[in-house]
């Protein structure tokens, strides 16, 4: 989760810097950086989720093995 937290930062980083830019061409270059942040951690957050469901299924599956 630290690498998911790293990027939301960032993302917020880029946002306000696309809000406190002095002209469009810095506003709009900070807002896709900030987008694809967002979308990092996003990704991120989906594959950890994911590992910890295959990680549930694999404890749940020796438990059985074990019970029987």
């Amino acid at each position: 989760m630290f690498q998911v937290n790293v990027y939301r930062m960032r993302a917020e980083d880029c946002a306000r810097r696309a809000q406190d830019a002095r002209d469009e061409f810095h506003r709009k270059n900070y807002q896709q950086l900030a987008e694809m942040w967002a979308e990092m951690a996003d990704k991120a957050e989906r594959r950890a989720a994911s590992e910890r469901s295959e990680a549930e299924r694999a404890v749940q599956t020796i438990r059985l093995a074990k019970a029987s």
